[in-house]
C-alpha cells in the first residue's frame, strides 16, 4: 500500500504550500468572474447600447400652424426613451455631444455607435409633410408638389467591431420605424393620401471612423497584446527579485550602503528598455500578419514612449508582489494570478462595460481607469491603431503617469520594510 504512503506524503505538500493551492484554485475563478461580467452572465439579459448623438437639426416651421418644430429633438427624445420588448431596460444608452467628442468615444469604444442628425432634418421632415398634403389635392392639371427637401442620418463607427454592427441594425430600425409613423400619422391626417415614400425625404448612410473603413478585429485588439505582453514584465520582475533575496545577492549590495531606491530604480532602467523592445517587436509581427498600423515614425516613438510607462507600472507590480513572496515560484505564480486577469479587466482582449465612478477634467472615470495599463492602452490604441498624436493621449498619457508614480512609490516602500529594513 505504498501508494497510499505517497498519496498522504503529496497531500501534505499541498496543503503547507497554501500560496499554490490558492493559485490553483483562485485562477479559473478569476476568469469565470471576468467573463461572466464582460459577457452578461452577471447582469441583465438586455443590455443598453452606448449611443454618441450629434444633433445639427436647426428646426423648421410647419406649414399649417406656424408653429416651429425640431425634429432633431424628437428623434433623440424617442432614442432616449426606446426600450427592448416587456422591459424596462432602454435600448440605448444616448449621450448629446459633439461630433469632435463623439468621434473620441468611437475610437476609445466609450460608445459603439454614433448618430449624427444634419441641420435640415426638420426641413426634410416638414416637406415629407407638405408634400404628403399636396398629394391630396393634386389633379392632373393643377398645381405641382413643392420642391423636396431631403436629409442624410449618418450612423458612424467602427466597422470592425461587433458592437457596432449590433447597434447600428437596430438604429436602422428605430429610423425606418419612425418614418414609418410620420407617413402613417400624415395619412391619416389627410384622409389616406397614397403614394409617398419617406425615403425620397429621408435616408441614412452608414459611415466608418475614418481611417477603419478596412479595419478589423484583430486592428483593436493588438494594441492589447501588447498590453498584455507589458503587464507579463510583472511576473519575470517579481520572480528575479525575489531570487536576489533567496541567493543573499541583497545582503551583499547592502554591503555598500545601497538604497531601496538604488536598487530597485537601477534596476527599473533595463526592464523599461525591455518593455520599450517589446513594443517595437510585437508590432512589427503584428503588422506583417495584417495589422493596419495608422501614423508612421511619430506614432512608433509615442507607442514606444506609453509602452515604457506601462512596463514601470509593470515593474512597480512586480516589487511589490516580490515584498511578500518567500521564494521565486511563489512570486511567479503569485504575479501570473494578478496580471492575467488584470489584462482581461483593462480591456486587452475585449471591451468590458462601462462602470463609470466619476467624472473627472470634464471626462468620465471607470473603475478600470484605477488602473495605469488602462491608460496604457487607450492611449496605445489612439496612436497606432488610430494614428493619433500626442494630443490625443495626453490625458490617457498623463493619467497612466500619475497612477505609475503612485505605484512604483507603493513598490518601495512595501520591499524597503519587508526585504531591506526586516535584514537590518
Amino acid at each position: 500500500m505504498k501508494f497510499i504512503s505517497i498519496a498522504k506524503k503529496d497531500f501534505k505538500e499541498l496543503i503547507r504550500d497554501r500560496r499554490g493551492l490558492a493559485m490553483i484554485l483562485l485562477f479559473p475563478l478569476f476568469f469565470m468572474l471576468v467573463f461572466g461580467f464582460a459577457f452578461g452572465g452577471m447582469g441583465e439579459s438586455n443590455q443598453p447600447h452606448n449611443l454618441a448623438v450629434v444633433n445639427y437639426d436647426k428646426g423648421a416651421t410647419m406649414p399649417s400652424t406656424g408653429e416651429h418644430m425640431n425634429f432633431g429633438n424628437n428623434m433623440t427624445k424617442i432614442l432616449e426613451d426606446s426600450k427592448y420588448e416587456n422591459t424596462d431596460v432602454h435600448i440605448f444608452n444616448v449621450t448629446k455631444t459633439t461630433e469632435t467628442d463623439a468621434d473620441n468615444k468611437l475610437k476609445q469604444r466609450d460608445v459603439d455607435a454614433e448618430l449624427i442628425i444634419p441641420e435640415n432634418f426638420s426641413q426634410s421632415v416638414v416637406s415629407l409633410i407638405t408634400s404628403t398634403l399636396q398629394q391630396q389635392v393634386l389633379t392632373s392639371t393643377s398645381t405641382s408638389t413643392s420642391p423636396n427637401v431631403t436629409s442624410t442620418i449618418i450612423i458612424r463607427g467602427d466597422t470592425g467591431y461587433v458592437g457596432f454592427g449590433v447597434s447600428q441594425g437596430i438604429l436602422a430600425g428605430v429610423l425606418e420605424q419612425y418614418k414609418d409613423k410620420v407617413v402613417s400619422q400624415i395619412q391619416s391626417a389627410s384622409s389616406g393620401s397614397p403614394g409617398i415614400d419617406a425615403n425620397n425625404y429621408i435616408s441614412s448612410q452608414v459611415e466608418a471612423i475614418p481611417g477603419t473603413g478596412s479595419f478589423t478585429t484583430f486592428d483593436f485588439m493588438a494594441p492589447g497584446m501588447i498590453v498584455f505582453a507589458i503587464l507579463l514584465l510583472t511576473t519575470t520582475v517579481a520572480a528575479a527579485l525575489t531570487r536576489e533575496v533567496e541567493k543573499g545577492t541583497l545582503a551583499r549590495l547592502k554591503l555598500s550602503k545601497m538604497t531601496s531606491f538604488d536598487l530597485l530604480f537601477g534596476g527599473l532602467l533595463p526592464w523599461s528598455l525591455v518593455a520599450a523592445a517589446q513594443v517595437v517587436i510585437l508590432l512589427t509581427v503584428a503588422v506583417l500578419i495584417g495589422f493596419h498600423w495608422q501614423g508612421g515614425l511619430y506614432t512608433l516613438l509615442l507607442a514606444v514612449f506609453v509602452g515604457i510607462i506601462g512596463g514601470i507600472a509593470s515593474v512597480s507590480l512586480g516589487m511589490i508582489i516580490a515584498a511578500f513572496a518567500r521564494n521565486d515560484r511563489q512570486a511567479a505564480n503569485l504575479a501570473t494570478l494578478i496580471c492575467v486577469p488584470t489584462s482581461f479587466l483593462v480591456g486587452a482582449f475585449f471591451q468590458l462595460p462601462q462602470v463609470i465612478i466619476a467624472n473627472i477634467w470634464g471626462q468620465p472615470f471607470q473603475i478600470y481607469d484605477l488602473l495605469p495599463w488602462t491608460h496604457v492602452l487607450n492611449a496605445l490604441r489612439s496612436t497606432l491603431t488610430f494614428g493619433g498624436g500626442w494630443d490625443t493621449i495626453a490625458y490617457q498619457v498623463g493619467w497612466a503617469l500619475i497612477l505609475t508614480i503612485i505605484l512604483f512609490i507603493v513598490g518601495i516602500l512595501l520591499f524597503s520594510r519587508n526585504r531591506l529594513r526586516a535584514e537590518n
